[in-house]
């Protein structure tokens, strides 16, 4: 609830920001389209990345800069920059979208920028920044600036294409397909119970089962018509529009291992609805009333897509279910576990650790091998053979074909035989769809090394 009340208000700022800069009709086209689009609505439901608060500390940050601008008032500076630094604690990538609004700021308004700097300013905004993020510059005082230390913490190379691809995949909307909700196993989709699942299922086949939006082929007809707005009013909105997006986007691209996914491709978020919604408006201004009902239709068919885009989600949510990942199984394994007495669980693989520790306050025993198990030291597989003969202990793994981490199964598989073990499954966990998803094993003696003894 809290992220999904932050991205209303994220809607909401991203209206008044265009309200304030380029006019009433954008604000609305602009705000439907952010609305609707559904990898915003999803990504911040799940707060996936995260995201969902560094929109909200963005456009916060600006509304209360053009604020500042207007007023010259000290304390929507202050707040602004202490709101970046928050959004810095809370994701140190914040600092490609606050670059992004650095640059774009400086190129397109160089003489407003020039006239409101002045020393004391400049101060207060430094002071309330290091404020905002002073937890973020406590842990790389301590830690020898960690936050530095990419490599330990983003995922590996990914070549360009996959970013380009990544970028058109995130915009039309289609990324989350086959990633949250599961595609690969049909024969166990379920049929909708709920009249809301039946209207949605029903919707989707009659929209013959919509896969993408039209948000990436609005965008780039935007790109196209840049030079034509630059003979209107919106010319210097659209130039800070495309600074920022090409800044933000140039330092996903020159790092290796970043711009690959839909949480980093999100930080380019809201701007891209911002370029089309004003030149959409200002397409239908140039060519008189009928442009204006061309515009408006053409919005409503964008917004339209955009809907059924996330109904074909919610449907196939309904229908075929999630992924392992995301999978709804993770609520009956923590009853099953919780439901225990006298266990300690040992999670072997990637993605339900951290889930069961939440749903159960922190207070679940619990150790997580499943990082140690892809690269034990000899001290590692002496704890995790510790492990393994403690007949206290209960393993969790997911099922064969759902396994994050196969090496990490592996090298648990050959640690235990060493150790005279066998594998023991007693319960497996299913999801919705009735499909095994996780199993809840032990080790126990092998019968070779029980006759040995």
């Amino acid at each position: 609830l809290p992220v999904l009340l932050a991205g209303t208000v994220s809607v909401w700022l991203f209206f008044v920001v265009l309200d304030r800069t380029v006019g009433h009709r954008a604000a609305i086209a602009g705000a439907l389209l952010l609305a609707t689009d559904a990898s915003f609505i999803i990504a911040t439901t799940y707060d996936f990345g995260p995201v969902a608060l560094l929109h909200f500390f963005l456009l916060a940050g600006v509304l209360l800069l053009l604020n500042f601008e207007r007023s010259g008032a000290i304390k929507h500076l202050a707040l602004a920059f202490f709101i970046f630094g928050l959004a810095l604690w809370h994701k140190a990538l914040f600092i490609w979208m606050l670059d992004g609004l650095a640059v774009a700021a400086v190129c397109v308004f160089p003489r407003r920028v020039a006239a409101l700097l002045t020393p004391r300013r400049v101060l207060v905004a430094m002071v309330s920044l290091c404020a905002g993020a002073l937890p973020l510059i406590y842990f790389n005082t301590v830690t020898g600036g960690a936050t530095l230390r990419t490599g330990e913490v983003m995922s590996g190379n990914a070549p360009m294409s996959q970013k380009l691809l990544m970028l058109k995949k995130t915009m039309s909307g289609n990324v989350l397909f086959a990633w949250l909700t599961e595609e690969t196993q049909p024969a166990t989709a379920a049929p909708p119970r709920k009249l809301r699942e039946m209207a949605s299922v029903k919707l989707s086949r009659l929209a013959g089962g919509v896969r993408s939006n039209w948000m990436f082929y609005a965008f780039v007809v935007s790109c196209c018509l840049v030079p034509w707005l630059w003979f209107t009013q919106s010319r210097r909105a659209a130039l800070f529009v495309l600074i920022y997006l090409v800044v933000t986007w140039a330092q996903m691209l020159i790092l290796p291992n970043t711009g690959a996914s839909i949480q980093h491709v999100l930080l380019l978020w809201p701007f891209p609805h911002f370029l089309i919604a004003i030149t959409g408006v200002r397409i239908g201004a140039s060519l008189g009333r009928y442009g204006a009902r061309a515009a408006a239709s053409v919005l409503v068919v964008v917004v339209a897509g955009n809907l059924l885009l996330v109904n074909q989600y919610y449907s196939d949510l309904v229908t075929n279910g999630t992924t392992v990942i995301w999978t709804d199984a993770i609520d009956p394994l923590f009853n099953y576990l919780d439901s225990l007495t006298g266990s300690r669980i040992v999670t072997t693989d990637w993605g339900y650790a951290t889930t069961l520790c939440l749903l159960s306050d922190g207070e679940m025993p619990l150790d997580d091998i499943s990082y140690t198990l892809l690269a034990p030291s000899v001290a590692d597989s002496a704890w995790i053979r510790s492990l393994i003969e403690d007949p206290q202990n209960l393993f969790v793994d997911h099922t064969g074909p759902d396994e994050q981490f196969p090496a990490a199964r592996q090298r648990l598989e050959w640690i235990a035989a060493r150790s005279g073990r066998t594998k023991a499954v007693i319960a497996v966990i299913r999801d919705r769809n009735r499909r095994p998803r996780f199993e809840i094993f032990q080790y126990r003696a092998s019968l070779s090394a029980s006759s040995r003894r």
